[in-house]
């Protein structure tokens, strides 16, 4: 976030057909995996740094923000991420 906070953990990738990653599903919320959201992320939106001779992926949102923003869950026969039931 623009604090350079944790605002959770990268779950999946997701790549087009042609092999391009469109967007990061990101996990967040929650204690040890439980009451956990994921939230879709579209990949323009994400950067690097460079802190402590380390690569960092950062993003301008506030982990409230992604806490509000939809959820989504992996449905296994479609293998694909859907909108999760509210």
């Amino acid at each position: 976030d623009p604090k350079e906070s944790k605002i959770g953990d990268i779950d999946d990738v997701l790549v087009d057909k042609s092999g391009k990653i469109t967007g990061l599903v990101i996990g967040v919320g929650g204690f040890l995996g439980v009451g956990e959201k994921d939230v879709i992320v579209p990949f323009s939106a994400i950067r690097t740094a460079r802190k402590n001779d380390k690569w960092w992926l950062t993003l301008d949102e506030t982990k409230d923000s992604l806490k509000s923003a939809h959820g989504y869950t992996y449905d296994k026969a479609s293998t694909t991420w859907v909108p999760a039931k509210s």
